[in-house]
Parts: C-alpha cells; structure tokens; sequence
C-alpha cells in the first residue's frame, strides 16, 4: 500500500501524518521547527525528519518506493535545503515522489474543502493570501522579520523585549512583561549594580543578543500572559504594556488580511477566511477582545475558520495530487481521523 505523508513545516513546531487515499491516518508525529527560514536548513530538516519517524511509528522502512510526500512549508524551499530533505526522507525508507506547497495552502485546505477564500498566518510570521482555484492567487506580508510581519510573534517578542529593557532601563513604564521575561531568560533579581547598570538588565542584554533575532518569536506568550493576569505583585491587571503591544499586533494583521480581501487584482473570491498560527490561536482564545472584531471586520462579512495547525491541508494536498476529490464530507472525516492520531502524541 503507498504510504502518503503529510507535513506542516512550521516556524516554531513541525507536525507529520501518514494516511492512505481513503483518509485514514496511521500515524501522527511531532517535533520543532522546520523553517529553514527560521531556523536553518540542518535544523529544519532533522525537525522534518523527526517528525515523520514518529509518524511512521519510530521505524524506518526499505519497501516505500511508492510513498508520495507533500510538506506544507514556511519559508523558502532552496535546492539545498530539498536535497537534504530528500536524503533524509531516502534514509526513512521514502523513496518516492515529494512535493513543496505554500504554508498558507495547506493552512486554507485545513479550514475547508472549499477552492476558493482567504487564508491568515500570525504565528513567527504574519501574511495573508487570497486562494483561487486550489492555488495561492495574492499575497499580502510576509516579508520576513526584518522588513515587515508587524504582529507576528517575532514582532511582538521583540516589543516585549524592548519594553522589558525600557523598563529596567528607566526610560519605560513598568510593567508586567519585566518578571515574566526574567523568569523565562533564566534571570534573578538581585539588586546588584555593575558599571552604571543592574545586574539583571545587563544579562537580559546579553542573553537576548545572543539569540537568532527570529527566536524572539519564543515570548510572544508572554504577552497574552499578562493581559489575562497583570501584575500579581502590584495586583495590577490587565498590564497596559502587553495590552498595546497586542492591539497594535491585532491591527497589523487585521490590515494584512483587509489587503487580501479588498486587493484590486481580480478575481474577487467568495469563500471563509481561515486563520492560523499560534498567534491568532492565543488572540481568540486569550485576548478575543483585541483580536475578533478587528479580524471580522477585516474579513469584510466572510466567515472565519480557526484551524490548529495546516497538517489537514496537506493531506488534503497530497489528496488532490493523487486525483482524489476532497468533498466537504470527505474533509470532515480526514479532520476527524487527523485529531484522532493527534490526541495521543505528546512530543515536542
């Protein structure tokens, strides 16, 4: 039997199915990043690999020379990248044919069986994209943490950082952000000046210097932390540092999505907006104050569909590929089928 796997390479998490043509899934791994992008091609790709032996149950096979892979990517699928992926995919006994789709591809076929809508991506980045045809038509961000994706989790990371060092700094309110980004770099108060600085400000420096500016991503949480519970100390809540660091992030975003919707390069789509990220997913659930009306109102009356992660959309993918019609029934099960294989899979 051919064995079809599915990937979602995220930025921050990677998550793998294996299923036949009828949708039944027999195995569901998980493991880190695998954006090259984000991370680098040797680590995206072990998190790939990862992720795909643990779907196969942790055994490699020698008789899949009639497996099909499709990888939902983040990021930018380079020549060296590819072949890495492919020798290590071989070494798993997959031998046969592989394919590269756009993250927000899968994320859209996640949400729905529709060919046609809006798919948002807020999570170590933030882009947005108009689908036709089963075929990404228009994108709007994405332009990477340098140049743009205000409201990505890089995005709000690094205002968490800079409001932290603000604060220890004298020239920022303080703010609830400062403990509990201590707390997650590792560092105590102490109260000790070194050459005109506290301790603790100058190790923060050092520390956050040290990361890959996209690692920032890491204390996005820290954000939603402290909107939902302030200040334990002061007893102060919600934190109005956190809480405007997340509003300007909602807008942001909201403005990615309306660019998609209202773009004036025809055709004009009906269909859902389906939205992903760990962003968006800690938005609506922890801050839907801040996050939902700004995204309806952006989606211009379409229906919004929040989707865990896009490892149904690339089962969808690899589906179609194979010249297997996803109906909405067809969709609902494979949903089912994919959360069941999830639920017991507790790897990181």
């Amino acid at each position: 039997m051919r064995r079809i796997l599915a990937i979602d390479a995220g930025g921050t998490s990677s998550r793998a199915v294996l299923f036949d043509v009828n949708g039944e899934c027999r195995g569901f791994g998980r493991a880190g990043g695998g954006n090259p992008t984000a991370v680098g091609i040797a680590a995206a790709v072990d998190a790939l690999g990862l992720a795909v032996e643990r779907a196969l149950g942790g055994t490699a096979s020698g008789s899949a020379a009639d497996s099909f892979v499709v990888v939902a990517l983040a990021g930018t699928a380079t020549a060296p990248f590819l072949a890495l992926l492919d020798a290590r995919l071989a070494h798993l006994g997959l031998h046969g044919r592989s394919v590269i789709e756009p993250d927000l591809l899968g994320t859209f076929c996640s949400g729905t069986s529709d060919h046609h809508g809006y798919a948002v991506i807020a999570g170590t980045g933030a882009i947005a994209a108009r689908v036709v045809g089963g075929h990404i038509h228009t994108v709007k961000g994405g332009s990477g943490w340098l140049l743009g994706d205000t409201g990505s989790g890089f995005w709000i990371g690094q205002q968490i950082a800079r409001a932290v060092v603000a604060s220890l700094d004298g020239l920022g309110p303080s703010t609830a952000l400062t403990p509990l980004l201590l707390t997650a770099t590792g560092i105590e108060r102490t109260g000790v000046r070194s050459r005109g600085r506290s301790e603790e400000l100058s190790q923060l420096m050092r520390e956050l210097y040290a990361l890959r500016p996209v690692e920032l991503a890491r204390f996005a949480p820290l954000a939603f932390e402290a909107v939902e519970h302030g200040d334990i100390e002061s007893e102060t809540t919600p934190d109005v540092v956190a809480r405007d660091i997340l509003e300007v992030a909602a807008s942001a975003i909201a403005r990615v999505l309306a660019a998609a919707v209202e773009s004036d390069v025809k055709p004009e789509v009906d269909g859902c907006v389906v939205l992903g990220g760990s962003v968006l997913a800690a938005g609506l659930a922890r801050a839907p104050d801040i996050f939902t009306h700004r995204l309806r109102a952006a989606a211009g009356g379409f229906e919004l569909v929040t989707v865990e992660d896009g490892v149904v959309g690339a089962a969808v993918l690899a589906l179609r590929h194979l010249g297997r019609e996803v109906d909405v029934e067809f969709h609902r099960r494979l949903v089912r089928e994919v959360d069941r294989v999830r639920t017991p899979a507790t790897q990181v």
